[in-house]
């Protein structure tokens, strides 16, 4: 097992979170007229990071919400991008709460994660 030298760019992650889960201004059209979603779009979302990633090997982020428990028709997306990598793309799997990057190179990657909430009624 070789570590991993791994950066990820925080500000831009957090950016794209806020831009994202809606805190940094109101959810697009909800024309539905759930008076939750006003609610559960805007909360708290925090990323716990390994403490070392490694190359080859599953390396989990884990996605906590302030707001965990979501009612029927409620579930969270999460997308992740590799905005930049040494020579070869990382495997990767949004999933909440647990987001899988494998590395298959070592140096610095920059990926982007965007956490959404979606409603979807039946």
């Amino acid at each position: 097992m070789i570590p991993l030298k791994l950066k990820i760019a925080w500000c831009m992650l957090w950016a794209l979170l806020g831009c994202a889960w809606g805190s940094m201004g109101a959810p697009s059209v909800c024309s539905f007229g759930d008076p939750q979603f006003g609610e559960l779009s805007h909360q708290h979302v925090e990323i716990e990071e390994p403490a070392q990633y490694r190359v080859g090997e599953e390396n989990f982020i884990i996605i906590k919400l302030e707001k965990p428990d979501l009612p029927s028709g409620y579930f969270v997306n999460v997308l992740v991008d590799t905005l930049e990598s040494p020579s070869s793309l990382p495997i990767m799997q949004g999933w909440y709460p647990k987001t899988s990057i494998r590395p298959l190179s070592e140096g610095r990657h920059v990926i982007g994660i965007r956490v959404n909430l979606i409603y979807k009624s039946s």
